[in-house]
């Protein structure tokens, strides 16, 4: 599979990423990071941008782990 370059919009920055993935897929996962990133900063309005970027991390993250225990991962 080829490389390709998709720019993707997070928290008010843009982000060309260089993947494998096609670029829906690519765009979707960049949709879902800024959303959770959203949600964090509206409840909880204190928080600097890197502050919400690691929370939205942890709480992606921790949905995985779920999704893969439920798996039989």
């Amino acid at each position: 599979m080829q490389l390709q370059r998709t720019t993707i919009h997070i928290a008010g920055q843009d982000y060309t990423i260089v993947s494998e993935e096609p670029a829906d897929h690519v765009r979707e996962v960049g949709f879902l990071v800024d959303s959770k990133i959203r949600e964090i900063r509206e409840q909880s309005p204190h928080l600097d941008a890197r502050q919400a970027a690691v929370l939205a991390a942890i709480q992606i993250a921790s949905d995985h782990v779920k999704t893969k225990r439920n798996m039989g991962e």
